[in-house]
């Protein structure tokens, strides 16, 4: 049976982002397959904790929500870059996977969230599918 868990806060800067990305790594090295959805459209950052860098994002959030791909595109498969040895860092080797679905980091593309907004059912409908996909 599939989970949801949400992290909020109205603030930024009170560590969402480093939360979320250490569930998600917890929950994968104990062999969970987890999907991380980076819903900060207006400022995603997410990706970064995870070394996922824009020239490897084809698809993201933004892309589904205005029709421009199915929410399984959009999906990166970051397990692989969790196992980076860092000096000095623990080194945590999953046995499940990590999915990020990232939010666009393009100007252009955060500005036209902020003008046009989009359909918040879609996000809904995107998770139920993410769950039967991934």
């Amino acid at each position: 049976m599939s989970k949801i868990i949400s992290v909020h806060s109205f603030r930024g800067g009170t560590g969402k982002s480093n939360t979320t990305a250490n569930i998600a790594t917890l929950l994968a090295a104990q062999g969970k397959r987890v999907g991380v959805i980076d819903t900060d459209i207006q400022s995603p950052g997410i990706h970064i904790l995870f070394n996922l860098h824009e020239d490897e994002m084809k698809y993201s959030l933004n892309d589904y929500l205005w029709g421009k791909c199915e929410i399984k595109q959009t999906a990166h498969d970051v397990t692989k870059k969790l196992g980076t040895n860092i000096p000095g860092e623990v080194l945590v080797i999953p046995r499940g996977q990590v999915y990020l679905i990232p939010s666009s980091i393009k100007v252009g593309e955060i500005a036209r969230v902020l003008r046009e907004g989009y359909d918040v059912g879609l996000l809904n409908d995107g998770f139920h599918k993410l769950v039967d996909e991934l």
